[in-house]
């Protein structure tokens, strides 16, 4: 039974599972997606702006529509389609919802950045001795094991 079928018959799936974050953790992260927001509503009137001094040959069907492509003989042509990527990111990788949070963001100490960093060092050390001995993860035949590790022949 695949994970939407599962998720859809009430079954617990991996996308249900939940971890436990430091609030720190968490509000560092809210802080950075509402960043990434403000960064992309900044964007995307710059990249409006660029899209609207582009000059255009006469005839060319990309004065009106940002879909038409430009003819070859438009003098902007290549400052266009570079602001049309610009704006398509902006539009495609903005975040939905993204609010300032009202509690203050207090960075993690130097200590606790290096302990974050040197747990992922070791996690990183750990899975790549495991790939090195040849060990590989065998997926649950009917989804209800857990899966189990097995040495490689």
């Amino acid at each position: 039974m695949e994970a939407q079928e599962r998720k859809l018959l009430g079954y617990e799936t991996d996308a249900d599972k939940r971890v436990t974050l430091p609030v720190r953790h968490w509000d560092g992260m809210k802080l950075a997606l509402w960043r990434n927001k403000v960064a992309w509503e900044q964007v995307l009137p710059q990249a409006r702006l660029l899209l609207d001094s582009c000059g255009h040959a006469v005839g060319c069907a990309g004065i009106g529509s940002e879909t038409e492509p430009c003819l070859p003989e438009c003098p902007d042509r290549e400052r266009r389609m570079s602001a049309l990527v610009i704006l398509a990111a902006a539009k495609q990788f903005a975040p939905v919802v993204a609010n300032r949070s009202a509690m203050p963001y207090i960075a993690p100490s130097r200590e606790h950045f290096s302990e974050v960093i040197a747990a992922l060092a070791a996690a990183e050390a750990e899975l790549d001795a495991l790939r090195a001995q040849g060990h590989t993860v065998t997926p649950p035949p009917d989804g209800g094991t857990p899966p189990q590790l097995k040495e490689a022949p």
